[in-house]
């Protein structure tokens, strides 16, 4: 038999992919994690909102959307900075200026939390961005001189208002605003809470809406209070009245033109990122599974101990018969018939023992019994055989060929003088 170790590891190798491939596909559509902004698209659109998602090979067209949400996260920062991105290509907009340019209302959402928060699923004090990265996010579309205030007591309530007459109750984990006393000039609070201000819109900009907490966005946020329903109604209110084309969540940056939609998707050249599509929830279930069944498949067949076999007890049988056919043929060319002899007889003892109580039988302590069932019948022939069959067996190689045949002759006689039946 061959190490088992090799095969060992290399199930234990497969196991572990299988529920890496798993984790990772789940861990990696960040969409779906608590910092992402899948909820608010499903939300809005229960809420008769149609809602457009960003597509890195479609260029939107202004004219198309009636309100444009950009969630301004670190991560994204960090994504459309590496080089050899597919929109190296295009020059750099920020959505301030082109909410200028087009006039169309945008709605900012500052960063709060690291990417890590996404992945490990737990929003705490250590995943919270400092202010700095976010003021460098800010001078990135041309605002500046703003000052931030964090809440250090967990969750806080407000009840901010949008509309007049419509107060709606949010929640919020270490909500942050802006600090009233650092606003510019010109920058009027549109809706906010007593540690500060929430939503902002600057003179400067008029068509851009500064929103300070993402969580009143994002998948975490959502579920608290009436956080969704707060974002609806921020939603109606930047979009207008009597709106009917859809709100546009852009999370790709791409810039937007003012000429019909054109998708740009068959100009582009397929990479190594776009395998990760094959390994997305569910499909990771099933290469997980194709991983785990072949691991059992190389353990399991990883042993050969010859041609299979199609009927054992046959098999068995022969190969005693053999065993024993092969040994008598070498003690008789010893010239040592009496090894021969008592070999014989202990085997031929072995089997009777056998057929009456069953295969285990075959031993020392089955023959024991077996004379004691005979001397339950006839005391005296049992002890005859049993002394005949002991001198055979131990003695038989010093007697001499009169002896052992005349004990051999003997020890046949009184066996066959028993009836063996079948139990």
């Amino acid at each position: 038999m061959r190490s088992s170790a090799p095969m060992l590891a290399l199930g234990l190798l497969l196991v572990l992919a299988a529920l890496a491939i798993f984790a990772l596909s789940r861990g990696s559509d960040y969409d779906r994690s608590p910092l992402g902004n899948k909820g608010l698209e499903l939300w809005l659109q229960a809420k008769g909102i149609p809602v457009l998602r960003s597509d890195p090979h479609v260029v939107q067209a202004r004219s198309e959307v009636s309100l444009r949400i950009v969630p301004l996260s670190i991560r994204q920062g960090e994504v459309a900075s590496q080089p050899g991105d597919e929109t190296d290509d295009l020059s750099p907009e920020n959505p301030a200026e082109e909410a200028g340019r087009y006039a169309l209302p945008t709605l900012i959402a500052l960063p709060k939390w690291r990417n890590s928060v996404s992945t490990e699923g737990v929003a705490g004090k250590s995943g919270l961005v400092d202010f700095s990265e976010i003021s460098n996010e800010l001078d990135k579309i041309g605002y500046s001189d703003f000052g931030f205030a964090r809440s250090e007591t967990g969750f806080e309530e407000a009840q901010p208002h949008l509309q007049p007459g419509q107060p709606i109750k949010i929640a919020l984990y270490q909500p942050q605003t802006f600090e009233r006393s650092s606003l510019p000039e010109g920058c009027e609070e549109i809706a906010g809470m007593p540690l500060g201000a929430l939503l902002l819109r600057c003179d400067d900009t008029p068509d851009v809406y500064l929103l300070s907490d993402p969580d009143l966005l994002n998948n975490h946020g959502l579920a608290l209070a009436d956080n969704a329903a707060f974002a609806v109604s921020l939603v109606q209110s930047l979009r207008g009245a009597g709106e009917t084309r859809p709100v546009y969540l852009d999370t790709a940056g791409r810039p937007l033109d003012d000429e019909a939609t054109v998708d740009e998707g068959q100009s582009y050249e397929r990479s190594t990122a776009d395998l990760k599509r094959f390994f997305v929830y569910p499909l990771s279930v099933i290469w997980g599974t194709v991983l785990v069944v072949a691991a059992i498949s190389f353990w399991r067949g990883a042993y050969r101990f010859g041609p299979p076999l199609r009927e054992a007890s046959a098999n068995i049988e022969l190969s005693k018969t053999a065993a024993i056919e092969a040994t008598a043929r070498l003690l008789r060319l010893s010239g040592n018939d009496g090894r021969m002899t008592g070999q014989f007889v202990l085997h031929l003892l072995a089997d009777k023992a056998q057929l009456l109580f069953g295969s285990g039988a075959g031993n020392q302590a089955g023959i024991a019994r077996l004379f004691q069932r005979l001397a339950r019948h006839d005391k005296a022939k049992a002890q005859a055989l049993h002394a005949t069959a002991e001198a055979l067996i131990e003695r038989g190689h010093l007697m001499t060929r009169s002896d052992l045949h005349r004990n051999l002759e003997t020890f046949r006689k009184l066996l066959g003088s028993f009836e063996f039946g079948s139990q």
